[in-house]
């Protein structure tokens, strides 16, 4: 690889008027002034000097025969050697660009030498400002200032044998960058701008935390409300992901640049993952152009499904789940609850339990649970306060409590442990895995185990809230966490997977045991509540504009609430109309499966409108 530099000599000239002389008759006398203007300049230290600095080859590259070292005579050229012998290999390095000059600098040309049409299809050499942006002709590089650069090496992937050449074959191929004095040429370039490889395509995304083309705010992206002209539309870079190994991009709003041809059906990107993956989300079958205009129930699975076949236990918004404790007494199988007037009982805000027994602790004597609000168990007696059967009184609703029957030692921390257990499928995992193991059986190589979030851990106040925290509770429901963080108006999406899912037992995945669960055979999902969001259909307010929105209401993968008194358990939807929603879960709504394709799989051809998707070889 070579930089070459040039330097234009055009120095300004500098004009010196030594002496001015007048002489003025006036008859017969003669008078004289002399006036005299001496100037004097100096000729400073002007240089220019722009050259390579700290090269640093990248995590995951192949290993070089010689690796990228900067040549020492002049710093303007970096030299290696590969040695490529497998589809899918790459060689990967950062270096800085540096001016160590007096002048300012501009890029006034980019040449890549020694690659032609037929060497391309096998060979690919990318190169992008870090974090991601373009490197275009009339970059400015001001004197004093660095620009680091990475440059990527790419043996491609999805290529046949008739690509490649039939015998060893040596290439030489050189990237030249000229820097040039600038003369005014130069422009400042946006940094907010990034160029992204996805699918194999370039795509300009900005980072989501500042303003920028279709973002008004200084402060970026305000998630609280729908993506708009001024907050948001297009892809962007989650703040906070720029320096991770991949960065998280996703699209926002109305786009129509992100269809996919994958498998014999239409996708749409939604976002890349922490493995470097790109998540699709189904939308629907081709027509026989092998365009992608669906909307609506042709979107979608034929078939609707419920996301579990009962409710009212915290057991029903699991992907999967273990023992079902029933919350509400409208349920048919009611079996550890009752149901009873707010009676005088001895209340007690904890138990102890020793040789079969529960002993209430801390308790009030013969009040109600309406007034004592924060002392839930109760031996249902107004003088014993030890038992072999405890109630947890979990709502008064209407004049009456409502409660859990606890027996052998269980108390709430156990019921959540019972409940979690990953035994059952629920009625969505099957439908997804019916589906998959009918339609992409034999693509599970080109899609990454990715983690499939199904958060079940509880927002503040407990499994089941105390009366006086207002803020999560609603006659004693239980809300989640992903409704904690939907309804907060300062809301920060969980997109990264220990984020969105702080317990391993919600995160499920095929075969990965370090990040996620190991608990299913297929690698197929649903979106989570907070990708929606980031994706512009926003909770105060909505759009009907963004590339989900199909005019149908269908599954997320993520919990909302447990049932309480007058309560359904319910996990979040997209709405009809592109807000985020909820929905019983015994309620027949779409399914539109997710999968991610591996970092390193492209598109062989397409744009990536409707008209004209990329196809997934």
């Amino acid at each position: 690889m070579k930089l070459n530099r040039r330097l234009n000599k055009k120095f300004n000239k500098t004009t010196i008027l030594l002496l001015a002389v007048m002489f003025i008759g006036l008859g017969f006398a003669a008078l004289s002034a002399t006036l005299g203007i001496t100037g004097h300049a100096i000729i400073g230290n002007i240089s220019f000097d722009v050259h390579f600095a700290n090269v640093e080859v990248k995590e995951g590259s192949m290993e070089a025969q010689s690796p990228a070292t900067i040549d020492a005579s002049d710093k303007t050229q970096i030299n290696f050697s590969l040695h490529l012998t497998t589809p899918g290999q790459f060689y990967e390095f950062e270096t800085d660009i540096v001016n160590n000059g007096t002048l300012d600098a501009y890029l006034s040309s980019i040449e890549l030498l020694g690659l032609d049409e037929t060497t391309k299809k096998y060979l690919n050499v990318t190169y992008r400002y870090v974090p991601g942006g373009k490197i275009r002709i009339n970059d400015l590089l001001k004197s004093g200032e660095t620009e680091r650069i990475k440059v990527k090496v790419d043996f491609l992937y999805d290529i046949t044998l008739d690509d490649l050449p039939s015998e060893e074959k040596s290439i030489d191929f050189t990237l030249n960058l000229t820097y040039t004095q600038d003369n005014g040429t130069g422009v400042e370039r946006d940094k907010s701008e990034i160029v992204v490889d996805i699918l194999g395509q370039d795509m300009i995304a900005y980072i989501d935390n500042v303003k920028s083309k279709y973002v008004s705010s200084e402060k970026g992206i305000n998630f609280w409300y729908a993506s708009s002209d001024t907050n948001g539309k297009g892809l962007y870079l989650r703040a906070g992901t720029e320096y991770d190994k991949y960065p998280i991009f996703y699209l926002r709003g109305e786009v129509d640049n992100n269809h996919v041809l994958f498998g014999g059906f239409c996708w749409k990107i939604v976002r890349t993952t922490e493995q470097g993956g790109t998540k699709l989300i189904y939308n629907g079958l081709p027509d026989s152009n092998n365009q992608c205009n669906n909307t609506g129930e042709s979107s979608q699975l034929s078939t609707k499904s419920v996301f579990n076949i009962k409710n009212y236990a915290s057991a029903d918004v699991g992907y999967m789940y273990g023992t079902r404790y029933e919350f509400d007494t409208s349920s048919s199988n009611t079996t550890t609850k009752w149901e009873d007037s707010d009676y005088p009982y001895i209340y007690g805000s904890d138990v102890t339990y020793s040789d079969g027994a529960y002993t209430l602790t801390n308790t009030s004597s013969s009040d109600t649970i309406a007034n004592v609000k924060t002392k839930h168990y109760t031996c249902k007696s107004i003088t014993d306060i030890s038992c072999d059967t405890v109630y947890y009184v979990y709502s008064y609703y209407n004049g009456k409590d409502f409660a859990i029957e606890l027996t052998n030692g269980d108390k709430l921390d156990s019921i959540i442990n019972k409940s979690n257990v990953n035994e059952n499928d629920s009625a969505m995992k099957i439908t997804l895995n019916t589906w998959f193991a009918s339609n992409l059986a034999g693509q599970e190589s080109k899609l990454e185990d990715a983690v499939w979030c199904n958060d079940r851990s509880i927002a503040s106040g407990g499994y089941l809230v105390d009366f006086d925290l207002t803020r999560y509770s609603s006659n004693g429901a239980t809300y989640f966490d992903v409704y904690a963080r939907n309804v907060n108006s300062y809301f920060f999406p969980g997109l990264k997977d220990e984020e969105a899912c702080i317990n391993q037992n919600d995160r499920f995945t095929v075969n990965d045991t370090k990040v996620g669960n190991g608990l299913l055979k297929y690698p197929v999902g649903l979106l989570t509540a907070d990708e929606t969001r980031v994706a512009g259909n926003g909770y105060n307010g909505y759009s009907d504009k963004t590339y989900l929105c199909n005019g149908q209401s269908y599954w997320t993968i993520s919990p909302r609430s447990v049932a309480g008194a007058g309560h359904s358990s319910s996990v979040f939807v997209v709405g009809s109309s592109g807000f985020l929603s909820d929905s019983d879960v015994t309620i027949s709504r779409g399914v539109r499966p997710v999968v991610v394709l591996k970092k390193g799989i492209v598109a062989v051809s397409g744009d990536g409108t409707s008209t004209n998707p990329y196809v997934v070889g």
